[in-house]
């Protein structure tokens, strides 16, 4: 990984290079996308936003041009619209931790904007839930056909999810997002600040006022029920559960324990993902309020996200 890091780093065509091959590969391997957009922010980090928008719109060139050879009746400009999509929020996400300094700062904004389009798409669609069940249809439906459960099965279905799946949407961009960045900070301190990242991860903490917002939605979304409470309080449930993982780092490392327990939890997280992300989440609203951190002892001091080697502002 730290060698991808130091390719990409050379220079701006080795850059455009990665994020774009990693870019055409995610077309076919979805996961994979994410190193393209952590590359997005490693540039923005280090370098600025500058250096970071102009990566991101001459790879966007290049995935526009793959497309339109790669998959036949793919427009040219959707390709390059696509890139710039996926690239771009991940720019702006690193460019706000580089002034900053701050994960918590970064990220409740990050949870903002995410809640704000919530609500402009429920203000702006009239009829959510049935746009809902038609893509769902559109993606979906041609694989039922000939199942068991048939297109009134699935029909039924997302109509069920629909008033939850705006939110659920935002939440999984807002959290491959924060992947990307969290791998783009670990891959700069690698470089040019070795241990910084694992100290910032591991002190990431949100407040019992975000907690207190997390628990309140959840409550008046089970209890109304009020479904667009429920999409707002996943949203911030990103955060927590980020806040748990952190957590659970902290713990093994202030206690000395053996890394298996946290390949433990990865591995759990990839075979059950809901069930782990509700824990995590929960772990991390009662860190908020218990602060379990304090009783581990200081983490010690750290340097942020734009701090290099000689404590300067421009890695």
């Amino acid at each position: 990984m730290r060698a991808l890091a130091d390719f990409a780093m050379k220079s701006r065509g080795r850059a455009v290079g990665a994020v774009s091959g990693f870019g055409v590969v995610g077309l076919f391997l979805p996961p994979i996308a994410i190193l393209g957009s952590a590359l997005v922010a490693l540039v923005g980090l280090r370098i600025g936003l500058g250096q970071a928008v102009l990566v991101v719109a001459l790879s966007s060139v290049v995935l526009g041009v793959a497309m339109f050879a790669l998959l036949p009746g793919a427009p040219l400009f959707a390709g390059v619209m696509a890139g710039f999509v996926q690239w771009a929020p991940v720019a702006l996400l690193a460019e706000l931790l580089r002034r900053t300094v701050s994960w918590p700062v970064t990220l409740q904004v990050a949870a903002g904007v995410a809640g704000a389009g919530v609500l402009l798409v429920h203000l702006l669609v009239p009829d959510l839930e049935a746009t809902w069940a038609r893509v769902g249809m559109a993606l979906l439906g041609p694989l039922v056909e000939g199942a068991d459960t048939g297109p009134q099965e699935l029909e039924a279905a997302l109509r069920r999810m629909a008033p939850y799946l705006t939110g659920l949407f935002a939440g999984i961009v807002l959290l491959s997002l924060t992947l990307a960045v969290l791998l783009g900070r670990y891959w700069q301190a690698l470089l040019y600040n070795p241990g910084a990242f694992g100290e910032e991860f591991r002190a990431l903490q949100f407040g019992r006022t975000t907690s207190a917002a997390t628990l309140l939605l959840a409550g008046l979304g089970h209890l109304g029920p009020v479904p667009l409470a429920t999409e707002l309080a996943f949203i911030l449930a990103v955060l927590f559960f980020l806040q748990g993982v952190a957590l659970m780092h902290a713990l093994t490392f202030r206690q000395g324990m053996s890394s298996f327990w946290l390949v433990g939890m990865y591995l759990l997280m990839a075979l059950a993902l809901p069930q782990m992300f509700l824990l995590l989440a929960t772990i991390g609203v009662i860190d908020a309020w218990a602060d379990i951190r304090s009783r581990l002892g200081a983490l010690g001091g750290r340097k942020g996200p734009g701090d290099g080697p000689d404590g300067d502002n421009n890695s």
